[in-house]
């Protein structure tokens, strides 16, 4: 696998930015390839899975680019106060692929995934903007993030005020939450869902309340518990079913 670290300029920040990728570079691999959108979590960048994970190993021989952008910590979403977010990622950064590299530039040739605030993005990005990705997947994902009375919780009370900027004052039920989100859609909308969490991981309540809410509303979808916690070890061990879940949704295989 090749790597590539493209600096660009995004119209939707109003500033430079970064996305790296990972990409086949033995010629035999046929063409067109399928992208995976891999989204890092909030106090990461865009090499850190490349830099913390095996996934080159892990797609290697694939039809598939893995394109993993630079979120900083905008909760992959258009601030109201502040950054576009939501914007750069379905605008700027798979524009910019789809024009750069031989892609399939279409919903069945797309799949989005990440961890803790990435895992969140991938889900409120995937179901907001389920015409363009064909498969989505969540690991240890802050999926109730705009459910949270973040002033009041431990982990995330120091961040509220950061919280406050990116989604407003009353979130629940908005445009960023995906109880909501999930809620409005037809189920026939909905691309194919995995969400994933370790058992010792301090979003195990939300990811359990996210997919007691799916299970509610029959919105098929896998979900799996597993030992272990909020960290790298864990992500780079089950990242690998989320790219076997992805490759059987987008028809792709060695």
């Amino acid at each position: 696998m090749a790597f590539a670290r493209i600096n660009y300029f995004s119209r939707s920040l109003g500033k430079a930015s970064s996305v790296t990728v990972v990409f086949p570079d033995d010629p035999a691999v046929p063409r067109p390839w399928s992208a995976f959108y891999l989204l890092h979590g909030l106090s990461d960048d865009d090499t850190i899975w490349a830099r913390r994970t095996s996934v080159d190993r892990y797609v290697e021989g694939l039809p598939l680019i893995v394109v993993m952008p630079d979120g900083g910590r905008g909760w992959y979403s258009n601030a109201a106060v502040g950054f576009a977010y939501e914007d750069d990622l379905v605008k700027d950064v798979v524009g910019l692929i789809d024009r750069t590299f031989p892609v399939k530039a279409e919903r069945a040739g797309r799949a989005i995934g990440g961890l803790s605030m990435g895992g969140y993005g991938a889900v409120k990005v995937g179901l907001k903007h389920h015409e363009m990705f064909g498969s989505i997947n969540s690991h240890s994902g802050a999926v109730g993030i705009c459910q949270a009375d973040y002033h009041k919780d431990e982990r995330l009370k120091g961040i509220g005020g950061e919280l406050d900027r990116i989604f407003g004052p009353d979130p629940k039920g908005g445009k960023d939450d995906p109880f909501a989100i999930v809620e409005k859609l037809d189920h026939g909308r909905i691309p194919p869902m995995r969400l994933d969490c370790g058992k010792d991981d301090f979003l195990l309540g939300q990811n359990r309340a996210f997919h007691a809410h799916l299970e509610s509303m029959r919105v098929p979808h896998e979900y799996e518990e597993f030992p272990g916690d909020h960290n790298w070890p864990y992500w780079d061990l089950h990242v690998q079913e989320a790219l076997a879940f992805h490759a059987r949704n987008l028809h792709i295989r060695k």
